[in-house]
């Protein structure tokens, strides 16, 4: 079956709302925090500018209900129903992504007063941007999901406040509640909690954020998952194609067999 193609026009506003891990926090470097990478690959490959909005908010939950919020503590207020107004649709975005559940999830939210909020921000984001590519980013695994592991002195002697809860119920119904909204408002959802569960290396030692590899394969993952969905990020390798006239003939062998590349990359395939 030929997949529907979800986006064939280049995106030139990207506006990301989220928490700490969107905005980056514990990567050593801007390069590698995930929304950067998810930026240059767009850049790279659809071959022309990208202008990003990253307008995450460390702490930051979905609604004024969550367990967590505390209104007038930055951060945790205003909440993504509060604030999407401003932060996404006035910016114009024509690819919306949105990445939440992992600071709802650790303070408790449930899942149908999360997902209420969800569905409100992202059903009127495609009434008021109908034409934008909406991606719909999972929450991320996490230590406390572990709750033996969450258990442990070392963690019982940090302070996490409203932020505490042990235990992946919640947060795995909140992935499969997400990836079913992305399908009902024609967007794409990206799972990144299978991708990185359990990987504690990934993990900076504050038990929350992560570090440049994990934010690097996190900003990967979501690239992959709109690459495999939008033609607008292949328009370029088509275009080079074409006007090199690319073919088995005239590529690969890189650091290859000498007999094979003398095979295959044969001098009558070097159109010009």
């Amino acid at each position: 079956m030929i997949r529907n193609d979800l986006r064939a026009e280049p995106v030139r506003r990207l506006v990301v709302m989220g928490e700490s891990n969107a905005y980056g926090m514990c990567a050593s470097e801007p390069a590698n925090e995930w929304v950067q990478v998810l930026a240059n690959g767009i850049r790279r490959f659809q071959g022309e500018p990208v202008r990003v909005f990253n307008n995450a908010i460390p702490a930051n939950v979905i609604s004024p209900d969550a367990p967590g919020y505390e209104q007038g503590r930055f951060g945790t207020w205003p909440s993504a129903i509060e604030r999407f107004d401003r932060d996404m649709i006035d910016c114009k975005a024509d690819m919306a992504v949105y990445a939440y559940g992992l600071n709802d999830s650790r303070c408790g939210h449930s899942v149908a007063s999360f997902m209420a909020a969800y569905r409100a921000i992202v059903v009127r984001t495609r009434e008021a941007l109908p034409d934008a590519l909406i991606v719909l980013v999972g929450p991320y695994w996490n230590l406390q999901y572990d709750a033996e592991t969450w258990a442990a002195p070392k963690y019982r002697n940090w302070i996490f406040g409203k932020f505490d809860r042990a235990g992946d119920d919640l947060v795995t119904a909140y992935n499969r509640e997400i990836a079913a909204l992305a399908d009902e408002v024609g967007g794409i959802f990206v799972d990144v909690y299978a991708m990185l569960e359990g990987a504690t290396w990934l993990i900076n030692a504050d038990a929350c954020h992560f570090n440049d590899v994990g934010q690097a394969i996190i900003g990967n993952r979501v690239f992959c998952e709109v690459a495999a969905r939008c033609s607008f990020l292949a328009a370029k390798s088509r275009e080079i194609e074409e006007k090199l006239h690319l073919s088995t003939r005239n590529t690969g062998g890189t650091e290859a067999l000498a007999e094979v590349v003398n095979n295959c990359r044969k001098p009558e395939g070097w159109a010009v």
